[in-house]
């Protein structure tokens, strides 16, 4: 009987788990724009004009970024199956929340790169952490973006 009550709290708090944890994902859908003097750019040269646009449904994330006259595309579920990168580069992303963070891995060729997206509580700012993992770079670049 005990070994039956440990089973049935450990489902329960299984549920509560899983249940907290999708009520914590964000929405990061609408237009952001990069706030070049609050990022912190080590590696990544980006202009001041670079946007994203962010459309997110249930289960699904459209980004298109935007950065003098290039222009990117995802189209990727959030479950952390692998898809396909358009507009520049041949490459690979997945993406998957961790709690309230969206983490999108990313290969093209040889490399290997993390970003890691925290929406602010009130949902005015974007940060961007991006993680060089090959070729390994000592300190992340931040991405600030405000939603316009």
């Amino acid at each position: 009987m005990r070994s039956l009550v440990s089973i049935s709290a450990c489902f329960l708090l299984s549920a509560c788990f899983l249940s907290a944890q999708e009520t914590s994902k964000p929405n990061l859908s609408g237009t952001w724009r990069l706030n070049a003097e609050r990022s912190e750019l080590h590696s990544t040269h980006v202009s001041g004009a670079a946007s994203w646009v962010i459309e997110e449904k249930d289960d699904s994330i459209h980004i298109t970024e935007s950065e003098g006259g290039k222009k990117i595309e995802l189209q990727c579920p959030t479950n952390g199956k692998e898809c396909e990168v358009t507009g520049g580069e041949k490459a690979k992303a997945s993406f998957w929340y961790n709690g309230p963070i969206l983490v999108e891995m990313e290969t093209k060729g040889q490399n290997a790169t993390r970003y890691r997206m925290n929406l602010s509580p009130e949902g005015k700012a974007l940060t961007v952490e991006i993680t060089y993992i090959v070729p390994q770079e000592d300190k992340p670049d931040k991405l600030f973006f405000e939603k316009q």
